[in-house]
């Protein structure tokens, strides 16, 4: 019985550290569930870049080498080049998207989780806790007590 006072205890406090660690540890099932949110996030804002990447060097390309793009966009900025007449419309504005988004920035977002130690900490309580309950409900029967001794003499 005695054993059974000392290593009931243990077990169940062992086991809790364990469940605590395994659900809701720095490397838990709650974590990792957060980690692969955060993945997902952080791929889908990639896959956004790459789509404004590409974008962006398209545009880049027409300004860099295509004579019509070009003189579009000179047209905007008031060029005009030799023998070119330009008519420009009140309260028109151009056809030019000059609002050009490079992307968002988005900041990693740590995963929320309980710290190693106090889910050792909670185990180590646990256990304390079930060996109390048990010495309480279940004391300890004690042989050759004095009474004993004193009653059956020497």
């Amino acid at each position: 019985m005695k054993r059974f006072r000392i290593l009931l205890p243990l077990f169940i406090g062992v086991v809790a550290y364990g469940l605590l660690g395994i659900c809701f540890g720095p490397r838990g099932l709650r974590a990792m569930a957060r980690l692969e949110e955060e993945k997902a996030r952080l791929s889908a804002n990639i896959d956004v870049l790459c789509a404004v990447n590409s974008d962006l060097q398209a545009r880049l390309d027409n300004l860099s080498a295509d004579p019509d793009t070009i003189s579009v966009y000179a047209h905007e900025l008031g060029y005009i080049s030799e023998g070119e007449h330009l008519i420009k419309l009140a309260g028109f504005s151009g056809g030019i998207d000059r609002k050009m988004s490079t992307g968002t920035a988005l900041v990693v977002q740590k995963p929320l989780y309980i710290p190693e130690w106090i889910c050792k900490l909670i185990g180590i309580l646990i256990g304390a806790i079930v060996y109390f309950l048990l010495s309480y409900y279940f004391p300890e029967k004690k042989h050759g007590s004095f009474k004993e001794f004193a009653r059956f003499g020497r």
